[in-house]
């Protein structure tokens, strides 16, 4: 009964760590075929909603099958198989056909989170549990004989091979459709203008940094570009950068290189530092375009690293007739309200660089103020003529629309803004709080301008930290009416103590759950001598470890011999080398006497043997 509990417990807990990330009909499904199979106890109707549960278990994977990832249905048909097994639990064999299920369960949990606490904590519940199964059965390591020893090892190694081969299907991404909706820094691409407000305040990190260690960059204020919001239309905003895809990609001479690591969640965009920046290589295919932004040919929810280079903060020149064209786009009908509104003693200079000022200055006039916590606005105009407060993103769409309206191309730019470097790796961490968007406008013989129109509302949250920001304007956290400070959780400590520990995921991801085909040849490669072929070292592997198992097996697997035995046995020995044979139907104490009668002169070393083996064993 205490390993229908124990496995009872892996499976929760495995439920546990797997809600966010698989549908609540599954967890459902899980925990109910758990419950029932305590509260059902007859054989026929155990076996009756055994047969249900499997039925509906696959008609309900069907019905989600369209909006999973593979990975999410293998870890979720994972989950229902366990709870199904669990109902048997009686005989040998389903104790190790469990301990198999709950293996392909975690390799899942791994493949959906893929942290080394995740790892080690997936690695102590196998561990224990196969201990515990071998606790309850008094086993010794001598009874598990070769039949069984290939019975775990096969399925294992099986097990391992298909997901070192096949891992690059699991994180190449498997959505490909128009109906998904793209995920960009915690928002959508479509941006609906009454639904404006933080795009992100999760903690969550969003993608790591490399390779800037040297640079001297304030990481606090960098600005990373993921993608271009071009065409505002009845209240949203749109990436609409499909006919400026650039066939040859250029990489433009910089100072900058470095390579990014983004974090698994559904993303079509790849962040770069703001400037003249392009990517020379990724592990997934991607398009390039001249507004400066890259996307995925595939949307992934898979690890992705890709390398980048670029001068930041030079200004790129790309500019053409489409470019201006959807940089003025303007499909509003209350236009020229606005226009009266902002411009009405605007000196409307021939100068962009004049315009440009002067847009600064009438949008200043205005006394926008930042708040995390904005009210809902029915449309952009309404938040022009009488809207107060607002977020980034409120921002960055009214200015890029009085641009447009001042006869400025203009654009809306969506990406993050800061980064904590971490010492222990060299490493900067940008996470989904960092988001934050931006306008760039387009300035004759000067190229995009960035213009940031939260930093004319509230330029600390340029020149502070997201974290450090939002803390100022919600200094205290309130728990049950009670407002404590935030600066009373804040420890240095624990900060230092939190990015060793992301360094750690990072080596463990970087060298261990990305260790690939190639990375795997490239380290086998410089371990052999010469040019031996993959087969043959494959093979030899195979050998020296079976080996390695065998003497394992041959001289720690046997039972501990009985101390009084092994001295019987050597007194049996030292007469065989008097030629004295036991007979198997001899009884010891006629092979006493023979032996008594054969060789006197040891009568005394013969009969204290025979007498404590007698004492021992006969009593």
């Amino acid at each position: 009964m205490k390993l229908k509990f124990i496995t009872a417990a892996i499976i929760a807990i495995n439920v546990l760590m797997l809600s966010q990330d698989i549908p609540i009909n599954v967890i459902v499904f899980t925990i109910a075929g758990l419950a029932l199979s305590f509260l059902v106890s007859g054989k026929k109707l155990r076996i009756f909603f055994k047969i249900a549960l499997l039925i509906g278990s696959f008609v309900l994977l069907r019905f989600h099958f369209k909006t999973l990832l593979v990975t999410e249905s293998a870890v979720s048909f994972a989950l229902i198989l366990s709870s199904l097994k669990f109902w048997e639990l009686d005989e040998e064999r389903d104790h190790f056909n469990m301990f198999l299920i709950l293996a392909l369960c975690e390799c899942s949990v791994f493949l959906i989170n893929p942290l080394f606490f995740i790892f080690i904590f997936g690695m102590a519940k196998m561990i224990f549990y196969f201990y515990y199964i071998l606790k309850i059965r008094n086993y010794d390591i001598s009874a598990l004989n070769y039949k069984r020893l290939l019975l775990l090892v096969f399925p294992s190694i099986a097990l391992s091979l298909l997901l070192f081969y096949t891992f690059p299907r699991f994180t190449s991404g498997f959505i490909n459709t128009s109906e998904m909706q793209y995920i960009i820094s915690g928002g959508n691409s479509k941006i609906d203008f009454k639904e404006l407000g933080p795009l992100s305040l999760s903690t969550e990190s969003a993608f790591k940094v490399y390779g800037l260690e040297e640079s001297n960059l304030p990481f606090k204020i960098l600005y990373w570009r993921s993608s271009v919001l071009w065409q505002m239309s009845n209240g949203e905003w749109r990436s609409f950068n499909n006919n400026l895809k650039e066939k040859n990609q250029t990489v433009p001479l910089g100072k900058l290189k470095y390579d990014i690591e983004l974090f698994p969640t559904y993303k079509e965009y790849m962040p770069v530092l703001d400037g003249s920046s392009s990517i020379v290589s990724a592990s997934q295919n991607f398009n390039s375009y001249s507004d400066g932004s890259f996307r995925l040919k595939t949307i992934s929810r898979g690890s992705l690293t890709y390398s980048a280079v670029g001068d930041y903060g030079v200004r790129p020149l790309a500019f053409s007739s489409l470019m201006e064209k959807k940089g003025l786009s303007l499909k509003s009908e209350r236009s020229e309200e606005i226009r009266t509104n902002y411009f009405s003693k605007a000196t409307n200079s021939a100068s962009d660089e004049a315009r440009l000022k002067e847009l600064i200055q009438i949008f200043k006039a205005k006394e926008f103020e930042y708040t995390t916590a904005p009210p809902m606005y029915a449309s952009l105009e309404d938040f022009l003529i009488s809207g107060k407060g607002g977020y980034c993103s409120h921002f960055a769409a009214a200015f890029t629309y009085l641009a447009r309206l001042y006869n400025l191309p203009s654009r809306m730019v969506v990406g993050y803004l800061g980064g904590e470097f971490n010492p222990y790796d060299g490493s900067v961490l940008v996470k989904e709080m960092d988001a934050h968007a931006w306008v760039e406008i387009y300035i004759k013989e000067k190229g995009w301008i960035k213009i940031d129109p939260t930093a004319l509302v509230a330029p600390e949250r340029i020149t502070m930290s997201t974290e450090e920001f939002n803390n100022r304007l919600n200094p205290y956290i309130t728990i049950l009416n009670f407002q404590i400070s935030r600066d009373t959780f804040k420890f240095s400590a624990l900060n230092d103590f939190s990015l060793w520990i992301d360094s750690l995921n990072s080596k463990f991801n970087n060298n261990i759950f990305n260790f690939d085909r190639d990375k795997q040849l490239a380290v086998l490669r410089s371990i052999t001598p010469g040019k031996m072929s993959v087969g043959w070292i494959f093979s030899l592997s195979l050998i020296i470890f079976m080996f390695i198992f065998w003497a394992i097996y041959y001289f720690y697997g046997k039972s501990k011999s009985d101390p009084e035995i092994k001295r019987y046995n050597r007194f049996i020995k030292k007469m065989n080398s008097y030629g004295l044979v036991k007979a198997p139907h001899e009884t010891i104490s006629t092979f006493r006497d023979r032996c008594l009668h054969s060789i006197p002169q040891e009568s005394n070393m013969i009969e204290s043997e025979v007498a404590h083996y007698i004492n021992n064993f006969y009593k």
